[in-house]
């Protein structure tokens, strides 16, 4: 039997410091972030709340505690709320044009709200519930509950 003899060649000890190197500006890039943590931070941030009726616009009030949390005590105060009548685009099979109508007696209500986030590289979040522009979340107080999306958020 021939053993065959393992060569180590230059080739090979370039490659090994490349992977090294690669590898060490990747743990410093990343664990910053992660030993930093997260910080706190006030955040507000606005939820549309769609084709509601005025009952519901007017149950909202400054200085509310809401929830944004279905399963969570997530939440934050209620900063500001604007009603604006509902808008649907309806299409006009005749002329093949889309046009803008009021929903009649049906209100769009954009509540902002003030947070207190954890803030950090990956994500907002209030308690256990991330907040990101477009995601859909409860808007929940005193006697009222609804679905929204968050639309705006200032940090």
């Amino acid at each position: 039997m021939s053993e065959k003899k393992v060569k180590f060649t230059v080739i090979d000890a370039v490659i090994i410091v490349v992977v090294l190197a690669a590898l060490i500006v990747g743990i410093k890039k990343i664990m910053p972030s992660i030993m930093m943590g997260a910080e706190n931070e006030k955040v507000d941030f606005t939820v549309l709340i769609q084709n509601e009726g005025e009952n519901f616009a007017d149950a909202i009030t400054v200085g509310d505690r809401v929830t944004i949390s279905l399963t969570e005590k997530d939440g934050g105060i209620v900063k500001n709320v604007e009603t604006k009548p509902a808008v649907t685009l309806a299409y006009n099979s005749i002329d093949g044009t889309y046009a803008s109508e009021t929903i009649e007696g049906k209100y769009d209500v954009y509540v902002t709200i003030e947070a207190e986030m954890d803030i950090n590289d990956l994500a907002l979040k209030t308690g256990g519930t991330a907040v990101k522009v477009g995601a859909e979340v409860p808007v929940r107080g005193k006697g009222y509950a609804s679905m929204g999306y968050v639309i705006e958020i200032n940090d």
